[in-house]
């Protein structure tokens, strides 16, 4: 099979004459200056592969049907499905484009490495047994390692790309690179001298990233990360501003052009938390440097140490039927959660034209795809319905008052948690 060549770019990723009613198309933005535009809503592939538990076949008719939509942001990383979700965007990519569909340059596609799991893990294993290993390697455990040192970073994109056939990755980032300051918190190190060591081997990933854009297998870099934007006072917090003085040290030329974090209705720290060093809030740095930001877990908020689903059940009666007792009154718990939130949602967005019968994952896609700063929500779309859903999201009036409404509703979630 021939590999893809080519990459997104701003001429190639505008809106086509045949864009009308497509939402996913018209409603682009640039994710960076002088960069490619992109949906405002991307497609995460977290669980997405060629096995039964990855969704196969639906998931990959959902990523099928999404690219046909107009969705050109794709999210993908080395370790998701172990593999296999790049597999799929792979294979998906060449069947669309021999169809002509799309052209390799109408899709930015995003990549992560970090993550040492699956074969990436047994590659580790064997050559630390040759005594050779990838140097600079976190282990939490026998199954979590975790790594970002240049060697590794070199061998893992020249995989991601063998896996999606395609010869350039058009965003390439560090995943979860805070995993390292994690592991110094539990040896004890103090953290002004885990900071500066975090920092110093960033700087050599971001100068290994630097050189692949030089090599033409990536176009820009950044980092995914969940700890961009919590409060400075936190060991394993990672400061977008300082990340962004790095790329800065290297070259004021340099490819450091896009972040990723978490952000729903519950975390909300990237948007109303002021970091001193920064003086404004990591999505306000990130507007006004012209970092283009990809946020995750819209509907997955992490709260007291649970997990709260921001979206309504989706259960057959056939399915119903083998829930157990306890799994049952947990289904009911969620389903009087999500008709709670939906209420406070309306209740927020009583005056706003067109959200009247909006579904509650709606409100949510579209209180964040509005908010100033953000270029596109990755969302977890496995099923061909919750494609359907989140274009009908888009086609909504935009939210010019996103911000005040998602603060409207997070100043309420006590009454419905």
């Amino acid at each position: 099979m021939n590999v893809l060549q080519g990459f997104a770019t701003a001429s190639t990723t505008r809106p086509s004459n045949q864009s009308l009613g497509r939402v996913f198309e018209t409603r682009r933005r640039a994710l960076y200056s002088g960069g490619p535009s992109v949906s405002p809503v991307g497609f995460g592939s977290y669980r997405i592969g060629y096995a039964k538990h990855l969704g196969f076949p639906q998931s990959g008719q959902a990523l099928e049907l999404a690219i046909r939509k107009g969705m050109n942001l794709i999210d993908t990383s080395s370790n998701y499905g172990f593999g296999q979700a790049e597999l799929l965007i792979g294979k998906t990519l060449g069947k669309l484009i021999n169809e002509e569909i799309i052209t390799r340059e109408n899709m930015v596609i995003v990549s992560k490495v970090g993550y040492v799991q699956g074969s990436n893990l047994e590659l580790a294993k064997a050559k630390e047994q040759q005594l050779q290993p990838f140097p600079e390697m976190i282990k939490f455990g026998d199954e979590i390692w975790h790594c970002i040192h240049p060697e590794f970073i070199f061998d893992q994109v020249e995989r991601s790309l063998n896996r999606m056939n395609i010869s350039t990755i058009d965003v390439y980032l560090l995943h979860n690179p805070e995993y390292m300051l994690k592991k110094f918190e539990l040896e004890g190190i103090e953290v002004e001298k885990a900071r500066e060591i975090f920092f110093n081997r960033l700087r050599e990933s971001f100068l290994a990233l630097e050189k692949l854009v030089t090599l033409g297998k990536i176009k820009s870099y950044g980092i995914s990360s969940n700890n961009l934007g919590a409060p400075a006072e936190e060991y394993a917090s990672v400061s977008l501003k300082k990340v962004h003085e790095i790329a800065l040290s290297i070259s004021d030329q340099h490819h450091f052009k896009v972040v990723q974090f978490p952000l729903n209705w519950l975390e909300i720290s990237p948007v109303f938390y002021d970091r001193d060093e920064i003086g404004e809030t990591t999505l306000s740095y990130a507007l006004k440097n012209n970092i283009g930001t990809m946020i995750n877990r819209p509907f997955n908020a992490m709260f007291n140490d649970g997990l709260i689903r921001l979206t309504r059940p989706q259960v057959k009666p056939d399915e119903l039927q083998q829930l157990d007792e306890g799994m049952k009154i947990g289904l009911q718990n969620w389903s009087k959660l999500a008709a709670d939130l939906e209420r406070l949602a309306k209740e927020q967005l009583e005056d706003v034209p067109g959200y009247d019968d909006a579904t509650l994952s709606q409100f949510v896609i579209s209180t964040l795809a509005w908010l100033p700063g953000v270029t596109s929500v990755l969302c977890g779309a496995r099923k061909e319905e919750y494609v359907k859903d989140v274009e009908e999201a888009l086609a909504r009036p935009a939210l010019t008052r996103a911000k005040e409404l998602l603060y409207g509703i997070y100043e309420n979630l006590e009454f419905t948690t």
